[in-house]
């Protein structure tokens, strides 16, 4: 390592001389001078070396590509190049490092400074990339060969077990099934519904996700526990020092904890699986260390009793608008905005006016209308005419069915304009060509793109009013939990910020689909909304009754969360507290919890908080009590 970070020092010099000749401050045919040492070095690199040396950059003199760029075509073409360099690969310090006397000598197909064989280092070497690619041996996250990709296939030790054939140990997953050495995989598990779009993996495979369980089951890994430093016993060197040295050898360490990092609780607390830290979690007792520290610390229990839990689950739910309380307000006829009688926010009635506009074909329906209304005037007067005619046997019946004829089609046309001007929102009173648009339904004005001199079509929206007196929720529920509801069931909303508050609705629709890239099932709930509380495009919790069960009655502040965990502490004699994993339902000052616990048994309320940082892993505490294993005589009967 020390070979490689002097190498790579040395090269940063040498680049800062380049740049100083490039410049033209310094130039080798004169001597140097004070103050420009870095050229110096370059121009006066014959050193203990050799007379054929570069002791700016460390390389032949002959071979220094550096100092001499005129160079460089040669060894492209002769294939002796790392482009990552930019330096003959054969005599590249980072890449070929000088080794020790007494150190064994690196394989000739070998490149040291990316620890792939040189042969395979599309890093120095980028022109085998294609061919690498074409083969599908390649890794993109990393931009090596996938079979030689030190990330992804580090070498065991000669006592590891070898990992399957289809591994990627870099990223943990199946090699098959590695989007990020792979992406061109990502397309088929997306189609699939397999994806996890938070770690960009293959949802059944994914580590974090879908942690895999460790050989033996939790109960084994709690059984090598060593409960006050919270890691397994058989890698404790805080209480094991004899392991230290194996650790370090192995690169396995944590300096700032003196723990192995691999399971260092501060530095990656999430590294066992949520099943495998609640048993660790029970494995445990905080003891106070003298009764008056107890007291002193305000410890109050209360003994629990048996109760009735409403059982609910708990989903993210998003709110919308009801689309059955919602109008859209378009101009069925185009026109220019010429009023804007509303303001956005307003609350309006059905048949206010909101809108009016100045439109030609307005004016032209007028005009027709009147026209209309003259047409049948006249055709009313022949036809009194022709009756009169008639009866006196003056006229022919034919001029008298002429005369009637025409006076029918004379009212359907007046009859078919005054419907248009009607529906279009213009009066047949005036000759302006204005017409007015009024609202459809009664409520909220929440949206008014609309602004004085704009062209209306049907095309744009002018407005939009909504009842906001009732609002739709939304709930993603996992499919496997869908087949527990029914229309009717309630649904509890709690907004962000007000959390103890809820706001109740019912189911009224549930989805006949499983959404493929979530795995979720759409279920809305209608939810009055009488003052105004729930806005639309809010993200909210939502929980949703289903059912009834048995469990215990406690107040809220005696639950405690360690890890992912909700626990409680229970009192099992004078100065011992033990913590028991629950599971909560409700919410409110009082829940119901299900979990390892009897009638009677004294849960810890007042002084929870400070238990629950004794626990804590990677907590110093408080210094007041200890934390122990559970033995074989506190077990539980």
């Amino acid at each position: 390592m020390a070979t490689h970070k002097g190498a790579h020092g040395r090269f940063a010099v040498a680049m800062i001389c380049v740049l100083w000749f490039s410049t033209g401050y310094g130039q080798i045919t004169h001597p140097p001078q004070v103050g420009i040492g870095a050229a110096y070095v370059c121009a006066t690199a014959q050193t203990a070396g050799g007379s054929d040396w570069c002791a700016g950059h460390e390389v032949p003199e002959s071979k220094c590509t550096i100092c001499n760029p005129e160079l460089i075509p040669q060894f492209k073409a002769s294939g002796d190049w790392c482009a990552g360099h930019g330096l003959p690969e054969s005599v590249c310090p980072p890449c070929n490092p000088t080794p020790s006397a007494d150190a064994p000598a690196p394989p000739a197909d070998w490149c040291a400074g990316h620890e792939v064989p040189e042969s395979m280092c599309t890093i120095c070497n980028p022109e085998l990339i294609p061919q690498f690619k074409a083969s599908g041996d390649w890794c993109a996250g990393h931009g090596l060969p996938e079979s030689v990709c030190p990330p992804c296939n580090p070498t065991p030790s000669a006592d590891a077990p070898a990992p399957p054939a289809d591994w990627c140990a870099g990223h943990e997953v199946p090699e098959s099934m590695c989007t990020i050495c792979n992406p061109e995989l990502i397309p088929q598990f997306k189609a699939s519904g397999d994806w996890c779009a938070g770690h960009g993996l293959p949802e059944s495979v994914c580590p974090p996700c879908n942690p895999a369980p460790t050989t033996g089951g939790a109960a084994a890994q709690v059984a090598d526990w060593c409960a006050g430093h919270a890691v397994p016993e058989s890698m404790c060197t805080l209480c094991n020092p004899e392991l230290i040295p194996q650790f370090k050898a192995s690169g396995d360490w944590c300096p700032e904890h003196q723990l192995p990092e691999s399971v260092c609780p501060t530095c990656n607390p999430g590294a066992l699986s949520p099943e495998v830290q609640a048993a660790q979690i029970e494995s445990r007792i905080v003891r106070f260390n003298h009764p008056g520290i107890e007291k002193s610390a305000g410890i109050e229990t209360v003994h629990i009793a048996p109760g009735q839990a409403v059982q609910s689950l708990e989903v993210p739910a998003r709110i919308a608008f009801d689309s059955d309380r919602t109008a859209d307000i378009r101009a069925i006829i185009p026109g220019i905005v010429r009023e804007v009688t509303v303001e956005l926010g307003a609350h309006v009635a059905q048949g206010d006016p909101l809108f009016e506009l100045a439109s030609t074909r307005v004016s032209e329906m007028q005009a027709h209308l009147r026209s209309a209304q003259e047409r049948v005037r006249l055709a009313r007067a022949e036809l009194k005419r022709e009756r009169a005619l008639n009866q006196r046997k003056v006229s022919a019946d034919w001029e008298l069915e002429t005369a009637e004829s025409e006076f029918a089609s004379a009212t359907a046309d007046l009859a078919a304009a005054e419907e248009s001007l009607r529906m279009a929102g213009a009066s047949s009173d005036n000759t302006s060509g204005r017409y007015q648009l009024r609202a459809p339904i009664g409520g909220t004005l929440v949206r008014r793109p609309a602004v004085l001199g704009q062209l209306a079509t049907e095309e744009h929206s002018l407005g939009t009013i909504v009842d906001t007196s009732s609002m739709w929720v939304t709930c993603d529920v996992p499919d496997h939990q869908a087949a527990q509801l029914g229309r009717g069931d309630v649904v509890s909303v709690t907004l962000p910020g007000e959390e103890g508050t809820f706001i109740q609705g019912e189911i009224s629709w549930i989805s006949s689909e499983v959404d493929p890239r979530t795995r979720t099932v759409a279920v809305r709930a209608d939810v009055p909304n009488p003052e105004g509380r729930l806005k639309a495009n809010q993200f909210v919790t939502a929980r949703i009754a289903i059912g009834r069960g048995s469990g215990f009655e406690v107040p809220r502040d005696a639950v405690q969360r360690v890890g992912d965990s909700e626990v409680v502490f229970v009192r099992s004699q004078p100065g011992v507290y033990e913590p028991r994993i629950v599971t909560r339902h409700g919410g409110g000052n009082r829940v119901h919890v299900k979990g390892r616990l009897t009638e009677g048994d004294a849960v810890v309320t007042t002084g929870a908080v400070l238990l629950r940082t004794e626990i804590m892993p990677g907590s110093i505490g408080a210094g007041c009590c200890e934390v122990e294993p559970r033995t074989s005589a506190q077990e539980d009967p």
